[in-house]
């Protein structure tokens, strides 16, 4: 597959998981849009999904040129497991709105080592979902400061953003750690 329809289908899954997962979180009330200038698609704003797409994009293609190894290569199969697995993961993230911190962030970080440790264990797998634990809910917490979104009141204590989100992206970094090889 060429790198620009790795790109393509790497961004429309990367669209696609964040669409759906962005509007559980819209459902259970765990997330409020603020800027109303673009429109709805589904219920997220229309530029969430594409910064989730070229966030994902992008970190899919900055792990693959790395050339850090990887204890377990993944394929096209994998993909839809990875995705799935991800989307599982933010799901439960919006289920898990009215529980306490210790509850949520105790699931939501089991799950997201067992997403690494079943797609890749190996150290850059680790470091890349780190880094992406990292950068992901710094940029949530700059959108909430620029008033774009919020989180609800009762999932807002990591600096206007939820205590959970680091362990979502970890989640959601190490199965983009190895997702351009497993598409290209």
């Amino acid at each position: 597959m060429s790198a620009r329809a790795t790109a393509a289908t790497i961004a429309a899954l990367g669209f696609a998981v964040g669409l759906v997962g962005d509007a559980c979180h819209v459902a259970s009330g765990t997330t409020v849009y603020e800027w109303d200038g673009l429109p709805l698609v589904w219920n997220s704003r229309a530029w969430f999904p594409f910064l989730i797409a070229g966030s994902v994009t992008s970190g899919a293609w900055l792990a693959s040129r790395a050339g850090l190894p990887a204890a377990r290569v993944r394929g096209r199969p994998d993909v839809v497991i990875g995705a799935a697995a991800v989307l599982a993961l933010y799901a439960l993230t919006a289920a898990l709105r009215h529980q306490p911190v210790t509850v949520s962030v105790t699931l939501t970080g089991a799950v997201a080592v067992a997403i690494w440790a079943w797609w890749d264990p190996s150290p850059a797998a680790f470091a890349v979902a780190a880094i992406a634990a990292v950068l992901g809910p710094l940029a949530e917490i700059a959108l909430v400061a620029l008033d774009a979104a919020h989180y609800a009141p009762d999932a807002d204590d990591l600096a206007g953003v939820a205590v959970w989100l680091p362990c979502l992206y970890f989640g959601a970094g190490a199965v983009t750690s190895g997702l351009w090889r497993a598409v290209e």
